[in-house]
């Protein structure tokens, strides 16, 4: 058989049950954050029409999207992300009870260049907040997401937090009012490629370099959030980016005063997100451990995103969190080592006339809710053992005439190599505990 056949396909790879312990841990700390901010769970089909999901990707996703035609030659794409599918839901049901909490754990795909902790097959954990115009949903949904990323065991984390209209009018300013969904592109890859990449795009773009000079040092101004809210309210006087410094600022203030979090968020007017649907507030997360991994989470206001894939419009809000990401972040910082094993106890029979006894036995432990594996009929005694220890099982029942005549077992402990003899009630007991 060809090799090429036993590899995953690039981009992609396996879970075996040590990962997926990890994983529904991860998981489920994410899930119970979210469901205590009262958010309920969906899922979609993991395949969509495909100008749905071109309606508003950006160019650059676009080109990530696998599509490919059914029999009856429809255009179709695997979801790149969650939260077009989930603009569909709503346009579809647009008199649902307003304002909407979902959130969702699901995988999607993008056809994009492998790299660390970014596959082509990768999963999302993320909510959106639906029709609540007001900034105290986008205060809610950053709130949600760096607690979510708390409960899971992560700390040392950073909100960069911006507005897209702030950067937009920015570039008005300076020169590209015509080709700002590309400047947009460029200035979303600054912290990848660096400073002078984005220079040297922009320049190409059609901005002259002493209006770049000054895009970016109000881009990359230092000091506290709010020398960077006047320094930017200052210099977009007269235009729209001032509501949105304000919305910034009213965001900030909830984060403090409501939530106790905004120690943790920092402005960054050079965060775009790569998505062309986001509107507003946008923000991403990153680790402060793991600066060279990238974001781990990110989201966005996207008011226009219903309407433009054929609902009304209804204003929005959400995130997402990279799964594989959190997990290596996670897996770095020490906070996801386990010791992984498939039972808390091997039942072993010294002869194939016990068989029956050991399978009652393992039912009798599993109805107690003892993860229990029976042995394989045949082997030795000695080759139990020695297959419970290459498990990591903690220990293995015993099961012979001596046992059956006498009404008892034999509980081995293989971490102390110690043997003891219990009756049912006394093994189950020393088993759960």
């Amino acid at each position: 058989m060809d090799s090429m056949r036993l590899q995953t396909p690039r981009g992609t790879r396996d879970y075996l049950p040590a990962d997926m312990v990890k994983r529904r841990r991860v998981i489920e700390k994410l899930r119970e954050t979210f469901e205590l901010y009262g958010y309920g769970e969906v899922t979609t089909p993991a395949f969509e029409y495909l100008e749905l999901l071109e309606a508003k990707a950006g160019e650059d996703v676009r080109e990530q999207i696998y599509w490919f035609k059914d029999k009856g030659g429809r255009k179709l794409g695997l979801r790149f992300e969650m939260t077009t599918p989930i603009a569909r839901i709503v346009a579809q049901n647009p008199v649902m009870p307003k304002p909407i909490r979902f959130y969702y754990i699901q995988p999607v795909w993008r056809y994009e260049e492998p790299q660390r902790g970014r596959f082509r097959e990768f999963s999302h954990a993320g909510i959106e907040l639906i029709g609540y115009e007001d900034v105290s949903a986008d205060a809610e949904v950053i709130a949600v997401t760096v607690n979510a990323l708390k409960k899971t065991g992560l700390d040392s984390i950073e909100v960069r937090l911006s507005d897209r209209r702030v950067l937009e009018n920015l570039l008005i300013k300076y020169g590209m009012d015509r080709k700002l969904e590309e400047s947009f592109r460029v200035l979303d890859k600054l912290e990848r490629k660096g400073k002078a990449y984005v220079i040297t795009e922009l320049n190409k773009l059609g901005i002259k370099k002493d209006n770049l000079d000054k895009l970016m040092s109000v881009i990359s101004i230092p000091g506290s959030n709010e020398e960077k809210l006047d320094m930017a309210e200052k210099c977009l006087s007269g235009t729209n980016g001032v509501g949105a410094i304000d919305r910034l600022r009213s965001i900030l203030d909830e984060l403090k005063d409501g939530y106790g979090i905004a120690s943790e968020v920092k402005i960054d007017y050079s965060i775009v997100r790569g998505l062309a649907y986001y509107t507003g507030m946008v923000f991403e997360v990153k680790t402060l451990k793991t600066p060279d991994l990238g974001s781990v989470a990110g989201g966005g206001r996207y008011d226009e995103l219903i309407k433009t894939i054929g609902g009304p419009r209804i204003p929005a809000t959400g995130m997402s969190i990279g799964i594989e990401r959190l997990i290596e972040a996670l897996e770095i910082k020490g906070s996801l080592e386990i010791n992984y094993s498939p039972a808390k106890v091997l039942v072993i029979p010294v002869g194939e006339e016990y068989w029956p006894h050991v399978l009652k036995l393992a039912e009798k432990l599993r109805n107690e809710g003892i993860p229990t594996i029976v042995e394989m009929k045949g082997r030795s005694l000695s080759a139990g053992l020695s297959h419970a220890e290459r498990l990591k099982i903690p220990y293995a029942v015993i099961v012979g005439k001596r046992e059956i005549s006498t009404n008892s077992y034999t509980l081995r402990d293989l971490k102390e190599w110690k043997e003891v003899k219990l009756g049912l009630g006394e093994l189950i007991s020393k088993l759960k505990n």
